[in-house]
C-alpha cells in the first residue's frame, strides 16, 4: 500500500506553466533545422549542389535515423528520466548546427551531421511528451500538447523568416550558426530533475485500460505517419514550390512565415479545445484533417493570389491536428506515455521519410503539383487509419 502526497495546486499549476514554457522552447530549436533545410535550400543550393530530389533524399535520411530510435528513446526517458533526455537533444543540435554553418562544403558531410539531428528528433519528442504529461493536470493537458505542438510550426515561422535574411547578404551559414547558439541557451533552462509528477487522474490505476492496446497503437501510427507526410511535405517544399510558382524568394520566405502563424495558431485553439469537449477526439482529428486535403488540392490546382491564400490554411488545417493525436496516445496509456509516444511517433517518422522522397522525385519528373495531389491523398489516407484506431479503442473499452 502506497501513500500518495498531496501536492498544493498552485505549485501543481506553477509547475505545469514552466515546464509546457521550456518544452515549447526545447521542440522548437530541436525541428527548426528540418525547416532551415528546405526554407533556405535556395540559397544553399549552388554552393551544395541541391536539386528537389536531393532536398527529399536529404530530409528522409534524418527521419530514417529518428524512425530507427524513436522507440529506444521512448523507453529510455521513461526509464531515465525527461530531462536528461531533452539536455542531450537540444545540445546534440547545437553542435551539429553550429558545425553545418562553419565545416558543410559538400551535400554528404552536411548529410551525416543533419542524421545526428534525427537522434535529437527522435529523443526530445517522448522526452517532452512525458514531461508535459507529468507536470500538466489531466483536465489542461489539451491546451498543453497544443502549446507544444505549436512550437513546431514556431520553428517553421523562424525558418521562414531567415530567408530575407540570407538572401539579403548575410548567408545560410550565418543563419545555421546562430541556430546552433539559440539551441545553447535554450539547454540553460532545462532543470537538471524532473521535478514532482502532477497527481494520477482517478481511475489512472485500472491496470486493463493503461496497457494500450499495441494494435490500437500500431493503428495510430500509421495515421500519424501518413500526416506527418504531408507536413514534412509542405514545410519542406512549400518555399521552393511558390518560387518555382512565379514569386521571389523573399515572398515566399513571408508566405512561409505568415502561414506557420496560421499552423501556431491551429494548434493552440484546437489544443484549447481538446480540454472542452468531452467527445471522440479521433473524429475531430480525421474532421481537420480532410480539410486539410482540400487545401492540399488547393494548393495543387492553383496559382497566383489564390496559391498563396492556400497555404496559410493547408497550414493551419493540415497541420495543426498532431496535438490531438497525442492526447488520445497519452491518455490511453496514462503509465508509460512516453514510450507510448515513442511508439507513435515511429510511423510518423516512416511517414517523414516517404512522403519528402516521393514528393522530390514526383516534383522533378512531373511537377509540383503532382507533389502537392499527392500530400492531398496522404492526409485523406490519415484521416481513414486514423477512424479505424478509434473503432478499435471503442471495442477495447467495449
Amino acid at each position: 500500500m502506497s501513500c500518495a502526497v498531496a501536492v498544493p495546486a498552485s505549485r501543481v499549476r506553477t509547475v505545469g506553466r514552466l515546464a509546457v514554457g521550456v518544452a515549447s522552447l526545447v521542440v522548437v530549436v530541436v525541428v527548426v533545422p528540418s525547416y532551415l533545410t528546405g526554407t533556405l535550400a535556395v540559397s544553399m543550393g549552388p554552393e551544395l549542389g541541391f536539386t528537389p530530389a536531393v532536398l527529399g533524399v536529404l530530409t528522409a535520411l534524418r527521419f530514417v535515423v529518428a524512425a530507427a530510435v524513436s522507440a529506444v528513446a521512448g523507453r529510455c526517458v521513461e526509464r531515465f528520466g525527461a530531462t536528461g533526455g531533452i539536455r542531450v537533444a537540444v545540445l546534440t543540435v547545437a553542435v551539429t548546427s553550429i558545425a553545418i554553418g562553419v565545416f558543410v562544403r559538400d551535400p554528404i558531410v552536411f548529410a551525416a551531421l543533419f542524421c545526428l539531428n534525427g537522434v535529437a528528433l527522435a529523443t526530445v519528442q517522448p522526452a517532452v511528451d512525458l514531461w508535459v504529461t507529468r507536470a500538466v493536470p489531466g483536465r489542461r493537458q489539451g491546451l498543453a500538447f497544443g502549446a507544444k505542438q505549436a512550437a513546431v510550426p514556431t520553428g517553421a515561422l523562424i525558418a521562414g523568416l531567415t530567408v530575407p535574411v540570407a538572401a539579403a547578404g548575410a548567408g545560410w551559414r550565418v543563419v545555421w550558426i546562430a541556430a546552433g547558439m539559440a539551441a545553447v541557451l535554450v539547454a540553460a533552462f532545462v532543470p537538471w530533475r524532473d521535478g514532482p509528477r502532477n497527481p494520477a487522474p482517478a481511475g489512472s490505476a485500472d491496470e486493463s485500460r493503461n496497457r494500450g492496446s499495441v494494435a490500437a497503437l500500431a493503428v495510430l501510427a500509421v495515421s500519424f505517419g501518413f500526416g506527418s507526410a504531408a507536413i514534412v511535405n509542405l514545410t519542406t517544399f512549400l518555399v521552393v514550390s511558390t518560387v518555382r510558382t512565379g514569386f521571389d524568394e523573399g515572398t515566399a520566405g513571408m508566405v512561409f512565415a505568415v502561414s506557420s502563424a496560421a499552423g501556431i495558431a491551429a494548434r493552440l485553439a484546437l489544443g484549447y479545445w481538446a480540454d472542452r469537449i468531452r467527445g471522440d477526439l479521433l473524429t475531430v482529428l480525421a474532421g481537420v484533417q480532410l480539410a486539410g486535403a482540400a487545401a492540399f488540392l488547393l494548393l495543387g490546382l492553383a496559382s497566383g493570389p489564390v496559391y498563396i491564400a492556400a497555404a496559410p490554411v493547408a497550414f493551419a488545417v493540415g497541420l495543426g491536428w498532431p496535438g490531438l493525436l497525442l492526447l488520445v496516445v497519452v491518455r490511453e496509456n496514462r503509465q508509460a506515455p512516453g514510450a507510448a509516444t515513442g511508439f507513435v511517433n515511429t510511423g510518423s517518422y516512416l511517414g517523414s521519410i516517404a512522403g519528402p522522397a516521393i514528393f522530390g522525385l514526383l516534383a522533378t519528373r512531373i511537377g509540383y503539383s503532382a507533389g502537392w495531389l499527392f500530400t492531398a491523398c496522404c492526409l485523406i489516407a490519415a484521416a481513414a487509419t486514423a477512424l479505424a484506431g478509434r473503432t478499435m479503442l471503442r471495442r477495447r473499452a467495449a
